[in-house]
């Protein structure tokens, strides 16, 4: 069975690719984020923008540049983005399945916080807290403990990004000040001990 993505470029879930098209984070994020099919529309968008600019792939300065092309044909132009949203980041959050403002900055360092930072919106950040106080209260976590910290991402990485992390169909949140404590209406990626 293929690898599904929500894919950025066609806006639905189809099989992604098998692996990283090549090192680095834009790899990294086209194999996350964009479909087999998008990406093999790729090829001739690269010849043409090559044949355009008259680019000598020879020269890093060329290769900078359709390095540059290819994250805007992929994921939009982040100026573009930017002015889109009132200055606002906007991502298609992969917890809540929509168009949302996103972080302001990624939450914490390294791939995970960069992986929340594109494809979770700071609505489904919000709900974390109290995902992560229900984990560390049922496994009885130390956070002084690296083991304990691992777990916790391990859970924070599920509850985002798992194959149950999707909020179900036709749930909305609550509007904000309604009720007193946890919403009761699905919670995606249930703690689970891997």
């Amino acid at each position: 069975m293929p690898r599904m993505v929500y894919c950025v470029k066609l806006k639905r879930e189809l099989p992604g690719l098998d692996k990283p098209p090549f090192p680095g984070e834009l790899g990294q994020r086209i194999f996350e984020h964009v479909s087999k099919q998008a990406y093999e529309m790729w090829p001739a968008q690269s010849t043409e923008i090559i044949n355009s600019n008259s680019l000598n792939m020879a020269d890093p300065e060329a290769r900078k540049l359709l390095r540059r092309e290819m994250e805007k044909f992929f994921f939009g132009d982040p100026a573009t983005q930017q002015r889109a949203g009132s200055g606002q980041h906007m991502v298609f959050c992969a917890k809540l399945q929509r168009e949302l403002p996103g972080l302001d900055k990624p939450p914490f360092p390294g791939e995970l916080g960069r992986r929340i930072y594109e494809g979770i919106s700071k609505q489904a950040w919000d709900m974390w807290p109290a995902q992560s106080t229900l984990i560390i209260n049922h496994y009885g976590l130390n956070m002084a403990d690296p083991e304990g910290r691992k777990i916790l991402r391990e859970q924070m990485e599920e509850f985002f990004f798992g194959a149950a992390a999707k909020m179900p169909e036709g749930w909305s949140p609550e509007p904000v000040g309604a009720g007193a404590g946890p919403s009761s209406k699905g919670g995606g990626g249930a703690a689970r001990k891997k």
